[in-house]
C-alpha cells in the first residue's frame, strides 16, 4: 500500500509540475488580453466576407491567447458591438485551443507527436466552424438571453464565471504590472486546482484502478471515447494543461486522449452554466450537443481509419 501511494504522489506530482509553466504562462496571455482587448478595435479590423469571419474567428487565437472561460463574456461583448456570430462563436470554440500556448503544450505532453496536437486542433476546429457558420445570419437577439440583450450596458459582464473583468481605461506602462500580475495570479490559482484535481484523477486511475476494468475499457473504442470525453467534462482542467492530464492515462488509445483535449474547452461544469446563463436556450444546447456528437464520430472515425486501437 505504501509503495501504491508512493506511485500515486509521485504521478500527480509529476503531471502539475509539467503542466505548471503552461497554466502560468497561458495565465499571463488572459491577463493582457483581459486589459487590453478592445471588442471595438476588434470589430473594426475583421473581415467582410463570410469565409473570412468565419477564419479570422477559428485563427484569431494564434494572436490573442485565452482561457475557455473567458471566452463566453468576451464573446457576449462582441456579439453586442456588432461582430458577425461567424466570428464571435468561432473563436470562443476555437481559440482555446487554436493557440500557440495550448498548441505547445499539446506538444510537450505527448513527447512531440504532430498527430496528437494535430487531431486535437482538428476536432476543435470542425464542430467550431460548423456551429458558427450554422448561426452565422441569426440575429444577435436570437442568440443571447433576453436580459442581457436588453441590458443598456454593453460592457457589463453579467456571466456569472466568478472572474473579474476588467472595464475602463486600461493602466499603461509600468502602472500596468501590478494589474496584470493579480489578474495574472487569479487566473492561476483558478485554474490550478482543476490542474491538481485532474493530475489526481490520471495518477489515482493509473495507481489504483484494476487493471481488468481499465483494460476492458481501453480495449473498446466506444467505451475509451466515451469514458475520457466523460472525465474531461467533469474535471474542467484548464486548456492549457489538460494535455498533460490526458497523457497521464496512458493505457488509452490515442484517439480517447485527444477526444480528452478536445471536447474539455468546449464543454465542461465551468462552461455549462455560462452558456445557459449567457445565451439563448437553442445556442447553449447546440454548444453542448454540437462538440460533444463531433468529438465523438471523429475520435471513431479516426481509430477506423488508423485500422483500429
Amino acid at each position: 500500500m505504501e509503495e501504491q501511494a508512493a506511485i500515486f504522489a509521485t504521478i500527480a506530482t509529476a503531471i502539475v509540475l509539467e503542466a505548471s509553466p503552461f497554466l502560468l504562462l497561458g495565465s499571463l496571455f488572459a491577463a493582457v488580453f483581459e486589459l487590453y482587448a478592445e471588442p471595438e478595435a476588434l470589430a473594426r479590423r475583421l473581415p467582410s466576407s463570410r469565409p473570412g469571419q468565419l477564419l479570422a474567428g477559428l485563427f484569431g487565437g494564434l494572436l490573442l491567447p485565452t482561457c475557455e472561460c473567458g471566452t463566453v463574456p468576451l464573446t457576449r461583448r462582441l456579439l453586442a458591438k456588432g461582430v458577425s456570430p461567424r466570428t464571435a462563436l468561432a473563436f470562443m470554440l476555437a481559440a482555446p485551443v487554436a493557440n500557440p500556448v495550448v498548441l505547445a503544450g499539446t506538444y510537450v505532453a505527448f513527447r512531440g507527436e504532430w498527430s496528437m496536437v494535430l487531431g486535437r486542433l482538428a476536432m476543435v476546429l470542425v464542430p467550431a466552424a460548423a456551429l458558427a457558420w450554422a448561426a452565422g445570419e441569426v440575429p444577435v437577439r436570437k442568440l443571447l438571453r433576453a436580459r442581457l440583450d436588453a441590458s443598456p450596458h454593453g460592457d457589463g459582464c453579467a456571466c456569472g464565471c466568478g472572474h473579474e473583468h476588467h472595464h475602463g481605461p486600461a493602466p499603461r506602462g509600468l502602472r500596468a504590472i501590478p494589474r496584470l500580475l493579480a489578474l495574472a495570479g487569479q487566473e492561476f490559482l483558478h485554474m490550478a486546482g482543476f490542474l491538481i484535481l485532474g493530475a489526481l484523477a490520471a495518477a489515482a486511475v493509473k495507481t489504483f484502478l484494476p487493471q481488468d476494468l481499465l483494460f476492458g475499457l481501453a480495449s473498446s473504442p466506444v467505451l475509451a471515447i466515451a469514458a475520457m470525453m466523460l472525465l474531461a467534462v467533469l474535471l474542467s482542467v484548464c486548456s492549457e494543461a489538460d494535455a498533460f492530464v490526458a497523457a497521464g492515462f496512458a493505457s488509452f488509445p490515442m484517439q480517447a486522449q485527444v477526444a480528452f483535449t478536445a471536447i474539455g474547452p468546449m464543454v465542461d461544469l465551468k462552461l455549462l452554466p455560462l452558456y445557459f446563463g449567457v445565451f439563448a436556450r437553442p445556442l447553449a444546447v447546440a454548444l453542448v450537443v454540437v462538440p460533444a456528437v463531433s468529438v465523438f464520430f471523429l475520435s471513431l472515425a479516426w481509430v477506423w481509419l488508423g485500422g483500429g486501437l
